[in-house]
């Protein structure tokens, strides 16, 4: 990836809930330190996913013929509770509970809090969140932290030929996810909503392995990670 060379005013951190749940001590502490490192050179606010804990009870919920609506506020309740452990961790730096609302999000960014917050409506994903937000505040990237996985691979990991894409483009990336069920914990890249919303606004997402959190301070700093940029 190349550097961006300029100095940056918001930043979203899209979190994968993969990484916050089931939640792990070392992983908390070091994603909390490189956060208030980045704030230093970024305005930030974080987005945090459901993970695999909100894809189990959906999963159980849809063999009993739940709509997918209601499914929907499963995974919002449970990429809230990641939030909220996020935002406790960041206190007093960020206020000690889930936002849930743009509207909010903005508010408590002017005034220099980190808002974290996770899912906001049943249709629209953490990823649609994060593009959302970053549209609202006019934010310079998101970080899409992705876990176990550093970018966009054509084809998918594990097919022959497999080979990470340094940059996308949002019509090139809707080919991709064309194919993807738009369902209730499915959206495993990107989503729809997401893509559209990106793309009226020329949001830029950077999709990095998050595994290692000061992937955020790299970025801010304007250095070289490794990546796929959507552009």
């Amino acid at each position: 990836m190349d550097s961006w060379g300029h100095e940056m005013g918001y930043v979203v951190v899209k979190v994968s809930g993969r990484l916050l749940n089931p939640p792990n001590v070392d992983y908390y502490r070091r994603l909390r330190d490189a956060v208030l490192e980045a704030r230093g050179y970024s305005g930030l606010a974080i987005v945090c996913g459901g993970g695999p804990t909100a894809r189990g009870y959906i999963d159980v919920l849809r063999a009993l013929h739940i709509p997918e609506a209601l499914l929907d506020l499963m995974g919002i309740a449970v990429s809230r509770v990641n939030a909220l452990a996020l935002a406790l961790a960041l206190a007093p730096h960020s206020p000690p509970r889930p936002i849930e609302s743009i509207e909010e999000a903005v508010e408590l960014a002017s005034r220099g809090l980190i808002p974290v917050l996770g899912g906001l409506q049943p249709g629209q994903s953490t990823n649609a969140v994060a593009v959302t937000l970053a549209e609202a505040l006019k934010a310079d990237i998101v970080i899409n932290m992705l876990a176990g996985i550093d970018g966009v691979y054509v084809p998918p990991p594990g097919f022959e030929g497999s080979r990470r894409l340094s940059r996308i483009s949002y019509g090139e990336l809707e080919g991709l996810i064309r194919g993807y069920p738009q369902l209730a914990g499915t959206y495993e890249l990107f989503d729809n909503v997401a893509l559209r919303v990106a793309e009226r606004s020329r949001v830029k997402v950077l999709f990095v392995r998050g595994d290692d959190p000061t992937v955020i301070v790299r970025v801010v700093r304007g250095e070289k990670v490794d990546g796929t940029l959507l552009a």
